[in-house]
């Protein structure tokens, strides 16, 4: 790795060390990060480097900047994988402590960018996602109910998948129904969203925002996929840091109704679910059963997962600009 990056970058490295998931060196008071990007492809790659220099200009701190090799090209292969170099200013721990807040603002400098994306872009495609990734499950579940014998996996998906399958039909249905109910407003136009956000995206070990993560989007999928992270992994923090995080955004950047129905459409489609099967049959049988282990831990914990989706409704900050969401009959009795 040394080699590849000195033939690329012409940058000596002295030493390689961990910082989270990625390797990481120093020069010069300078920290980089080697980051694998198997999953993108070079226009987007040019799209990412493009919406970072965007917000490098807007001054908004802790950017991971891709650094360009000699070549002129934004990535490198070595053993027949990808890798982007990036670099970024050391940082300073509690920095992100007000992260609705934080989130807000990082969303309103990023729905300035001026140009037009297309690898990068998701806003309004949603419904077509969705419902290609539902039916692809379908016909899947379809197939594994006549192959038997079951592991013990398979038996869980075989049985919980009907239920979810409805969750899902919900949220389509819940999203289909907010664009044909409300109307945008400034706030719902497109935005630098994450994959999937949660509350160590920006405050993990090496606290920056990578490029690599983004997705151009509307701002409520991170509020979502933030509360969801909060639901599966820290629910003890939910009831305080989910609501008190979504007062914090609301009160930087306010919710339009559209918004808060958009976010409870995507809490209602169960993208943990659908992930956590996808991965399991993609992943080598030494990780088969932490997936295991995580569907399990869903079904467990569906009930508490049904009152979650109930209480978003009572939010006080929605309470107290009157917007009412459309309740769900089945979820509502």
């Amino acid at each position: 790795m040394k080699k590849a990056i000195y033939e690329e970058y012409g940058i000596k490295v002295q030493d390689l060390r961990k910082i989270g998931k990625f390797d990481s060196f120093r020069v010069h008071q300078t920290d980089f990060l080697i980051v694998p990007i198997t999953n993108i492809d070079e226009e987007e790659m040019y799209e990412l480097y493009q919406l970072s220099e965007f917000m490098v200009e807007k001054r908004e701190p802790n950017i991971a900047r891709i650094v360009v090799t000699k070549k002129n090209n934004l990535f490198f292969e070595k053993d027949k994988a990808k890798y982007a170099l990036v670099k970024y200013a050391a940082f300073t721990q509690g920095r992100y402590q007000q992260i609705g807040r934080n989130l807000a603002r990082f969303h309103q400098k990023a729905r300035t960018y001026p140009y037009q994306l297309s690898k990068t872009q998701r806003i309004g495609q949603w419904k077509y996602l969705w419902e290609r990734r539902l039916d692809q499950l379908e016909s899947f579940w379809s197939g594994k109910i006549h192959s038997q014998p079951f592991t013990q996996f398979e038996k869980m998906f075989i049985e919980s998948f009907p239920y979810y399958l409805g969750l899902a039909e919900n949220g389509i249905q819940y999203l289909v129904d907010t664009e044909l109910d409300e109307e945008p407003q400034p706030i719902d136009s497109g935005t630098i969203c994450h994959h999937r956000f949660h509350p160590t995206t920006w405050g993990s070990a090496q606290g920056v925002k990578l490029p690599t993560d983004w997705v151009f989007d509307h701002a409520s999928r991170d509020i979502a996929e933030y509360l969801r992270h909060l639901f599966f992994e820290r629910q003890e923090e939910l009831q305080e840091n989910g609501f008190r995080f979504l007062d914090d955004y609301d009160r930087t950047t306010p919710l339009s109704a559209f918004t808060w129905r958009l976010i409870y459409s995507r809490l209602l489609f169960p993208i943990h679910y659908f992930e956590c099967v996808e991965n399991y049959y993609l992943s080598s049988d030494n990780d088969k059963p932490i997936f295991e282990a995580k569907l399990k831990e869903i079904l467990t914990a569906s009930d508490q997962y049904e009152l979650f989706l109930k209480s978003y409704s009572n939010m006080l900050s929605m309470r107290k600009k009157r917007i009412v969401l459309p309740s769900l009959e089945w979820l509502s009795s």
